[in-house]
């Protein structure tokens, strides 16, 4: 939003500097994002009245002129197509600038030229803005336009001003016009707010105009007025210029007139050709799906249900709150129009403008929401301008349909509240003061009621108000303390940070990349490596890739090893600490709960000089998940139980991670459907439940190094084929015997000199007295009970 401090003077006037009103316009809450200040660069540039104009002797295109510039007459070269005698013109005088140039005297093909006939684009006006007709030459002052020879240019062309750019966060809506920003600067310095003119003669009614809505949440008020007899005409240059410093090109008083109204009121309206609407009502209605129509940009447009439309009540003339249609728009010939203002529906006009991708001033507006209140004013205003500009007969009457709420709407608050929140004392009286600055009236003395208009329906709480009252008391008038405090910590890792990175730490160590991918997955990775089945869905997904929470990190992992198997890397060994999601229903929130992921696919041990490598196996990321557990001492509690419960894994090489009796993960390796169809190799993945890890990890205790031999003993035992080596190793240790401090298979043989449902296991006992050399006795003591007990479960000891 352009607002002109020229224009803003004429609802609030306001004697501060262009820095101060800058600033304190920022510090309220809006930024300031630029400052366009015509002076800056123009100095002595004057109106000139052209007394004479010949032909260059020695150019085609090249005009010399005879101009009046008030204290002298200099002869000036010209260039521009529209120079001709009996005219008024800006004269940059020698010795004067304009942006980015100081005019000197000089010789144009011979013939001296006394400074510069100039076109608004060199006076700092945008190209794109200049009136169509100037847009190529110079500019010319309207025979109508009282002006004298001599007077300063920028003060002749409202141009002796500056512009403040807003750069307006969505919620203040309210500053989207002249009037909102009036009553803004009200606000942070005083004054009253002076409305624009509405008045005009009524004439009896000779049009049979009606207005029907067929839809009143899509259109809840529909209103118009019929203008007879106007005159198109160039607007008034005061209302050009404005238009102009607010970034708007003029094109003719009616057209001008309406966009006028819009920045005035932020209110905008539709000016029609009644003689070209086709019929004598007006029907609001959704559009029909096909349906087309073609917009002033000259586009045809294909229509959906959901857009809402202006009809002659068979066919669209204008889609509502974005853009009007081409046969009924306001020409040259245009004699009557029908002006209209009324509310749509924010959400249809933001989808239709978006989904054409036609902004405008208007549709910008009607997306945010109108204010109520101003629905009339514009209209009657546009009417007043009409009647005084284009020379308009006004009909009587509104014609219109729907109800206009113009009723405020109430917050409650106190005056303990806000001080409370603001960490201020502001008394009733000065609580009461500052709003009402802002237009909120306000009834009570400690518990307030507050009455908002329907220009800041963003105040919807009380939390709004303490921020109203904070921004215009002042955030820097708002006194800083300090934190009270009884106890001083010092600021440190809590027990789970330490832990987690002292896990990251080992695994990078270990030659270990971590990864991060979005908690967002796609529906068919969900139920993949977990026990859970069902994910949180999206309600508005970004794309089908982003449309879950996910329940397992190894889909992603795997993603993460075909893009890096896929480039040429050899060896891809990833892991990733995040949430997944166990869901409760779409309708509530759901459970988050921390694990570790660990990958492993490619060449890994990779000795370049002796020519050795080999694949990933469930062994090798065994090893890296004993060495978690062991770096929280949990390993003695670990145990691997072998499971068939995934597809996704290899049914003879995988296995669920218990600690002591609770299931915290799963291993495996990749069954090899799934990871050809990933193009990898043998890949090897880990997940486990860090949460649980890490509230349940015990501390490390360190005992001196033993200096006491240790025995082993083997044992090679015959067992059905169903028997895994972790049920005997479980078996072993439930005997408690003493002095055993490992057991481990060191051998599992199937094959010859072995019945087809047995297998062979062979496990290797390590015996060790902590504090005294062990005995044979010693050891033969612990060991035979071992041999007894898996005679008696009915397993063969082999020689």
């Amino acid at each position: 939003m352009r607002v002109s401090k020229e224009w803003l003077d004429q609802f609030i006037p306001l004697e501060v500097s262009k820095h101060e009103l800058s600033e304190k316009i920022t510090r309220s809450g809006i930024e300031v994002d630029n400052i366009i200040d015509y002076r800056e660069e123009v100095k002595d540039v004057v109106v000139g009245y052209v007394e004479e104009c010949v032909q260059h002797p020695d150019a085609d295109r090249l005009n010399v002129t005879k101009v009046n510039i008030g204290n002298e007459t200099v002869q000036i070269v010209c260039g521009a197509p529209n120079i001709k005698a009996g005219v008024y013109v800006i004269v940059a005088k020698v010795g004067g600038t304009i942006p980015g140039l100081k005019l000197r005297k000089a010789k144009l093909r011979g013939v001296e030229s006394h400074g510069m006939i100039c076109s608004l684009e060199e006076l700092g006006i945008e190209k794109d803005l200049t009136p169509k007709k100037y847009e190529d030459g110079i500019f010319i002052f309207s025979e109508n336009e009282d002006v004298t020879v001599g007077q300063d240019a920028l003060e002749a062309l409202y141009l002796n001003d500056y512009v403040l750019e807003y750069d307006l966060t969505p919620n203040r809506k309210d500053a989207l016009s002249m009037i909102g920003s009036a009553y803004e600067a009200r606000a942070l310095f005083g004054g009253e707010v002076t409305e624009p003119e509405q008045t005009f003669k009524e004439h009896e009614s000779a049009s049979k105009l009606s207005v029907t809505i067929e839809d009143k949440e899509s259109v809840p008020y529909y209103g118009a007025r019929v203008v007879r007899d106007v005159m198109i005409q160039p607007s008034p240059l005061w209302m050009q210029m404005r238009l102009i410093k607010s970034g708007i090109r003029p094109i003719n008083n009616v057209v001008d007139i309406s966009n006028y109204v819009l920045l005035e009121f932020g209110q905008p309206i539709h000016m029609f050709d009644y003689d070209k609407i086709g019929s004598a009502e007006i029907v609001t209605r959704y559009a029909k799906d096909g349906e087309t129509m073609t917009t002033l940009d000259g586009k045809e447009r294909e229509l959906l249900e959901s857009d809402i439309v202006i009809t002659n009540g068979k066919e669209p003339v204008a889609l509502a709150g974005v853009m009007g249609g081409d046969f009924s728009e306001v020409k040259d010939d245009t004699k009557n129009v029908v002006i209209e203002s009324a509310l749509f529906d924010p959400v249809n006009v933001r989808k239709t403008s978006s989904r054409l991708n036609l902004r405008s001033e208007a549709s910008q507006r009607f997306e945010k929401g109108v204010s109520h209140v101003f629905v009339l004013k514009a209209l009657n205003r546009a009417a007043h301008l009409l009647e005084k500009y284009a020379g308009g007969t006004v009909e009587e009457k509104i014609i219109c349909d729907g109800q206009l709420d113009l009723e405020d709407t109430t917050i409650k608050t106190s005056v303990d509240f806000l001080n409370q929140r603001l960490g201020l004392s502001l008394s009733s009286d000065e609580v009461k003061e500052i709003l009402n600055r802002l237009g909120i009236k306000v009834e009570g003395e400690n518990e307030l009621t507050c009455y908002i208009p329907s220009r800041r329906d963003d105040l919807k709480i009380k939390e709004d108000i303490s921020e109203e009252v904070a921004r215009i008391y002042g955030y820097d008038n708002i006194p800083s303390t300090l934190p009270k405090y009884s106890k001083i910590t010092p600021g440190q890792l809590t027990d789970s940070q330490v832990k987690t990175r002292s896990m990251r730490e080992l695994l990078m160590s270990n030659g270990y990349s971590q990864t991060i991918n979005y908690a967002l997955t796609s529906e068919e990775n969900i139920g993949l490596f977990t026990p859970l089945k069902e994910g949180l869905k999206l309600s508005m997904p970004m794309s089908e890739m982003h449309s879950v929470l996910r329940t397992s990190l190894i889909p992603h992992l795997v993603d993460n090893a075909t893009y890096n198997m896929n480039r040429m890397q050899e060896r891809v060994e990833i892991f990733e600490i995040g949430n997944v999601f166990k869901s409760n229903g779409q309708t509530e929130l759901p459970d988050e709960i921390q694990k570790l992921a660990i990958l492993s696919t490619g060449k890994v041990n990779d000795t370049k000089w002796l020519k050795t490598t080999h694949e990933p196996d469930f062994y090798h990321v065994k090893g890296i998940v004993e060495a978690i557990f062991t770096e929280f001492n949990l390993l003695s509690s670990v145990r691997f139980e072998a499971t068939q419960d995934y597809e996704e894994l290899h049914p003879g090489r995988s296995a669920h991670i218990f600690l002591d009796d609770v299931n915290v993960g799963v291993i495996g390796e990749l069954h090899p459907t799934y990871r050809k169809t990933h193009d990898l190799g043998q890949t090897t993945v880990a997940e486990i439940d860090l949460a649980y890890i890490l509230d349940n990890s015990a501390s490390i205790e360190y005992e001196p190094i033993v200096k006491f031999p240790s025995i082993s003993r083997d044992i090679a035992l015959e067992v059905p084929r169903e028997i895994t080596s972790q049920s005997i190793i479980d078996l072993i240790w439930s005997l408690r015997p003493n002095y055993l401090v490992d057991v481990y298979p060191f051998d599992v043989y199937e094959g010859e000199h072995i019945d087809d449902d047995k297998k062979s296991i062979g496990l290797h006992l390590i015996f060790l007295n902590k504090e005294d050399t062990l005995k044979d006795s010693d050891v033969k003591e612990a060991h035979d009970p071992i041999i007894e007990k898996l005679e008696a479960e009915g397993f063969t000891i082999r020689e």
